[in-house]
């Protein structure tokens, strides 16, 4: 199962993969992906890849899975978080992530969604508003 949606506002496209993704869904998946990065012209933009619930990838659906990796890299992509239950397929996505973009270090681990969430929004304050994000406790002391 895959779901993409785009928050033009926020400049995050999310990227929804659960159960077993096979190499004709990750084609579709791909080409949807890819509309999504397009709207912003190779601009600046964030990823959310929720991936809870995805099982680990056949040899050809993880070569897509690749592909729309270096796709959104090369188009503007400046931070992608990654949210997964399954040790196994994180480190699958990791490998191919890594593969795909050797040297990128654009792509944070969060244990959960609420964690994504938050480094997302670290992200857009820092690229989008040129500023960071206050801590809360520093924020109530001003």
């Amino acid at each position: 199962m895959f779901e993409v949606t785009n928050d033009t506002n926020r400049r995050t496209v999310t990227a929804r993969l659960s159960g077993f993704v096979r190499p004709n869904e990750m084609k579709d998946f791909a080409a949807a992906y890819k509309t999504a990065t397009d709207v912003y012209g190779g601009g600046r933009h964030l990823v959310l890849a929720d991936m809870r619930g995805l099982r680990t990838l056949e040899p050809e659906s993880a070569a897509i899975f690749g592909e729309v990796v270096a796709y959104g890299r090369q188009r503007g992509c400046l931070m992608c978080a990654h949210v997964s239950d399954s040790t196994i397929a994180r480190l699958q996505t990791a490998r191919v992530a890594s593969e795909a973009a050797p040297g990128d270090d654009i792509t944070v681990d969060c244990v959960s969604l609420e964690e994504a969430h938050t480094q997302l929004a670290k992200a857009r304050a820092k690229h989008f508003l040129g500023t960071e994000p206050v801590p809360m406790a520093q924020a109530a002391a001003r």
